[in-house]
């Protein structure tokens, strides 16, 4: 302990602050000139004033080497005036006189070289340790990723394989039947037809969102806009969803006819569908999913609200993060990518909108999941409708 502590208390004197450093300094000075002027017609040297050349050389380098070094010089060249009143200087002084600046420049020297060392010292064990700081960070992101990959290419395995299976089903049972009966009919196997090429749809959207995700990555640049009646994709959204989910769950919906936003159809979709799908795959069944949407200033805001678990506050930070997927989804037996949420945000972004959820993460009580868009206040009379296929008849009602 003490053989550490003297070894280590050098460095400690130097992270004193300031002013008690140079409050030390000029007491040292003080009290070894006064002692130099008592001894110095007894003993006839100077030595006593190495204190604190030593001291401040130590402290501040060479400035305080240049500093102290003066000073003394001062001291001695005062002394002779004083005492000797500038008459003929005996050989015994000059002899004290030439030792004491002899030794106070090498003790300065030597003091100031030290701690030049300690500095380099310093510098290159705070470079070392800066340098394996880095590279456990780099490692420690390394494995991260390695385990986002790992866990991201099984998630993608199951995701790409259920709906392969299920429309390579249809498939086979269509073209079985196709061989027993050599004809297929569209009452009986219309549906069978319908189905496959739904799961088709979710296997194009899941290719798809790797695909965006490498566009983000690369920032393919800003997305062609236009003006966009927004009930309409919100109901061609729902028609799809429940063809797809065969009304597993209650959709409704609260959107004005004359609600219209700037922005990209195809990214607003791509939204909506991750939103919904998310919704539908984590509430129970027959549960209320609503979708509303209203004017907020000059922007439209849009709310998806489920019935679900909800999410914990402390995790909501992560969900729109790449390859994101909470503890409890990882266990489970509800599969995905970890980019939907990913690439909705982007998307968002980029036309100039914002996306939040909140959720107190009380089972029952659900999630909802925000977004908004820059709103039209006045349409033009001409405008190209947003879906491509017409509004289905038997839908939730649009508010007018």
């Amino acid at each position: 302990m003490w053989s550490h502590l003297l070894t280590s208390w050098p460095r400690l004197f130097l992270r004193l602050p300031l002013a008690l450093k140079l409050c030390i300094c000029g007491v040292c000075f003080i009290a070894c000139t006064a002692i130099y002027y008592w001894t110095l017609p007894f003993t006839h040297t100077g030595y006593i004033l190495a204190v604190p050349m030593l001291l401040s050389s130590w402290t501040f380098n060479r400035y305080g080497a240049f500093c102290v070094f003066v000073c003394n010089i001062g001291v001695l060249i005062l002394y002779n005036l004083l005492i000797y009143h500038l008459a003929p200087l005996t050989p015994t002084y000059l002899y004290s006189l030439l030792g004491s600046v002899v030794v106070l420049l090498i003790e300065g020297y030597l003091m100031c070289t030290l701690r030049s060392m300690l500095d380099a010292t310093e510098e290159a064990q705070r470079h070392a340790e800066e340098a394996k700081k880095q590279e456990h960070d780099a490692y420690e992101r390394q494995r991260q990723l390695n385990q986002l990959k790992n866990q991201f290419i099984i998630n993608v395995n199951h995701e790409l394989r259920t709906p392969l299976s299920a429309a390579y089903g249809y498939i086979e049972m269509l073209a079985h039947l196709l061989e027993q009966t050599g004809h297929l009919t569209r009452d009986l196997h219309g549906v069978y037809l319908r189905n496959a090429l739904n799961y088709c749809d979710e296997l194009r959207r899941l290719v798809n969102n790797v695909l965006d995700t490498m566009a983000i990555a690369n920032n393919r640049g800003d997305l062609a806009v236009e003006n966009l009646q927004l009930y309409r994709i919100v109901y061609d959204m729902v028609a799809q969803f429940e063809m797809l989910y065969q009304c597993h769950n209650q959709v409704h919906t609260r959107i004005s006819r004359h609600l219209f936003v700037s922005g990209n159809a195809h990214c607003i979709r791509h939204i909506l569908y991750n939103l919904l799908s998310n919704a539908f795959k984590y509430s129970p069944n027959m549960s209320p999913i609503l979708i509303e949407a209203g004017t907020d200033g000059e922007q439209v805001h849009i709310t998806v609200s489920d019935r679900g678990a909800g999410i914990p506050p402390q995790e909501q930070a992560m969900l729109f993060e790449q390859f994101a997927r909470l503890p409890q989804d990882l266990a489970g037996p509800t599969r995905g990518s970890g980019l939907g949420l990913y690439i909705s945000k982007h998307l968002v972004e980029a036309m100039h909108g914002k996306i939040w959820v909140e959720s107190q993460g009380i089972p029952g009580i659900g999630s909802q999941f925000h977004f908004t868009l820059p709103g039209i206040v006045k349409m033009q009379r001409q405008f190209v409708p947003a879906p491509q296929t017409p509004i289905p008849a038997p839908g939730p009602a649009i508010l007018n």
